[in-house]
């Protein structure tokens, strides 16, 4: 996802964890494949609720788009895959 994605993001809207640079500590409870709920960026700051048994909110930089996708993207992807489009 590019920074302009990520600012594009509405509330609620639902990103999946896609990669995971172990080296980066606020990462490091996170699995490619969860999921996320959008809530806002404030100031430089982006905030989303891990979703899960327990909702935690998780509070991260600018940078954290490159580890993450839309969820719609992805399962478009993954039924434009299926049918061998």
């Amino acid at each position: 996802m590019t920074l302009d994605e990520l600012k594009s993001l509405r509330h609620s809207e639902i990103v999946v964890i896609t990669k995971v640079d172990e080296k980066i500590t606020e990462y490091h409870n996170y699995q490619v494949g969860d999921e996320l709920l959008f809530i806002d960026i404030n100031g430089d700051v982006v905030n989303f609720v891990r979703k899960g048994e327990v909702p935690v909110i998780a509070h991260f930089s600018y940078e954290f788009c490159h580890y993450i996708e839309r969820k719609i993207k992805i399962e478009r992807e993954n039924k434009l895959i299926s049918l061998g489009i």
